[in-house]
Order: C-alpha cells, then sequence, then structure tokens
C-alpha cells in the first residue's frame, strides 16, 4: 500500500453551515484523517472513492468531524 493518501476533493453539503464552517469542517475532516488512518487497518490501496456520508440527525457540530472522518475510512477498508 502506498504512504500516503492524497484527498483531492472533499465536497461536503450540510445545511445550516455557512461557506467559512464547511471549511472550517472539511480542515477538520481532513486533519482527523492525516492524525488517525496511519492506525486504521486499510485492507486495500485506496483508489478515487465517491461516497455520501449520512450523519444521524442532532449529530452535535463538534463531532462531525468524527463521524465523516469514520465513514471515510470505513470506505478504505
Amino acid at each position: 500500500m502506498a504512504d500516503t493518501i492524497e484527498i483531492r476533493d472533499l465536497v461536503l453539503r450540510i445545511p445550516g453551515l455557512d461557506r467559512n464552517d464547511a471549511r472550517e469542517l472539511g480542515h477538520e475532516v481532513a486533519r482527523r484523517l492525516s492524525e488517525e488512518l496511519p492506525t486504521w487497518p486499510l485492507r486495500r490501496h485506496p483508489g478515487a472513492i465517491d461516497l455520501r456520508v449520512t450523519v444521524p440527525a442532532g449529530t452535535p457540530r463538534h463531532q462531525l468531524p468524527r463521524v465523516i472522518a469514520e465513514q471515510i475510512a470505513r470506505a478504505l477498508r
């Protein structure tokens, strides 16, 4: 498996977030992935993925990066 994973596009459409909040959330998701992906057992080389993430209603804003990053990681396993 390659030592690096490149995220070229991360598009987040979340009702209620303005552009700046969405950008901040995207940075936080990318930061989490960069810190945590090396610890997750990825069983295949990640190619391009198109992923729709579903976040449970009522998920607090501060938990969104974790929930999104975990679902991306699951898609890579």
